[in-house]
Formats: C-alpha cells, structure tokens, sequence
C-alpha cells in the first residue's frame, strides 16, 4: 500500500469515528453547540419520546411555625408538552396545628386539621427571552379537610376548592429536573370561611417543589 493510500485510509477512518460519534452521542449532553438541550426534541430536530419527557419529584408547601403550626407535602408529576409550557398533576397532604389558648373569656381548646387532596396545574414560561425560566403558574386544587377539637368527641369533615395564580421561578438542575419556588394567590380564601381560613391561613401560598 502506498503513502497516498495509507493517508486516504486514516483519513477515511477518523471520518467515520467522527460521523459514528456525533450519531451515537447523547442529544442531552451536546452543548458545544453554544445552546443548552431542547426540552421536547433532539438537536437534531427530532422530538423526545413522551417518557423523557416526564417529570417525577414533589416538594413542601404551606409550611408555617409557630401557632399554628403546618406543614405539607405534595408529589408530582410533570410533563413538558412544549418549549415553554409544563402540565401536570399531583397529591397534597397537609398538617395544621392550633394549639389552646386564652382568648380574653375563656380557653379555646386546641383544633387539628388533616389536608388532604389532588390539584391540575399548568405552568407557562412566558418571557423566555427576558427572563428565562420564570413561569406564570395557575392550578386548582381541591382537599378534602378533617378537623379535630381537643376535648370534643368525633370529627368535622368538609371539602375545600382553591383555585391559585401566581409566579413560579425554576432553576434547572437538568433538562428534566429542577429546583422551584412558587408564590400563588387563593381566589377562593375567605378570612371569614372556617376551613379556607384555618387551612390556608392567607390568601397567599408559598411553595418549594422539585421536578
């Protein structure tokens, strides 16, 4: 075999490495391109299948301390329909505490509140351009609510519908998950409704989720 042959053989060889190794790569970790991963298709222009496009995680919500005391939980699960817009559903279930107290008259004995429910949410990255990764939030959420006074026999058990709008800020760990603050505002909270007030205890609802 000759020089010349000899060289077109490497030539043609690391042509192929390079070809087989752009074809193999995983769209994920290709960012030499200047851009970070698309979230519904490859760089390539083909879209991810819909498991990959799944989000799995949850986070706490309504925590308060003090009197009362409250604390919740909420696993979701997420999916990136577009670019810019995450649906998705999840559970709650939250722990309120009022411990006695004196109101001026008498005692009031102590009230506990189990929470507990399903919400629909819809997230939209609206200012992509501006401020990347800041969503307008809205979601309805509906508990049913189980309240117990210390000394008092039985239960009361009522149902709480919340609709909420607000912000959420995601900062992504991955092209799959990432850490969110959300900040929403109860258009269903009445200060004077038994349930709404004791559970919510504000109209606004700070949350700290990840997925």
């Amino acid at each position: 075999m000759s020089y010349s042959q000899k060289l077109l053989f490497v030539i043609a060889l690391l042509s192929s490495s390079v070809a087989f190794g752009q074809l193999t790569e995983d769209p994920e970790d290709r960012r030499d391109q200047g851009k970070d991963p698309l979230k519904t298709q490859t760089v390539d222009g083909q879209p991810l299948p819909f498991s990959q496009r799944l989000r799995f995680g949850g986070g706490i919500n309504g925590f308060r301390f003090g009197n009362p005391f409250s604390l919740g939980v909420s696993p979701v699960i997420a999916y990136q329909a577009t670019e810019h817009l995450i649906v998705g559903i999840g559970g709650t279930y939250n722990y309120t505490r009022y411990k006695p107290y004196f109101n001026g008259v008498g005692n009031v004995g102590g009230q506990t509140y189990n929470q507990y429910g399903g919400r629909a949410f819809a997230m939209y990255e609206f200012i992509p351009s501006i401020l990347p990764n800041l969503y307008l939030h809205g979601e309805i959420e509906n508990s049913t609510v189980q309240q117990k006074i210390d000394g008092v026999g039985g239960s009361y058990t009522g149902q709480v519908t919340a609709p909420l709008v607000g912000v959420t800020y995601s900062q992504p760990i991955s092209r799959r998950f990432g850490v969110n603050l959300t900040a929403l505002y109860n258009l269903n909270y009445d200060a004077n409704a038994g349930l709404s007030q004791y559970v919510y205890g504000s109209p606004l609802v700070i949350r700290l989720s990840f997925f």
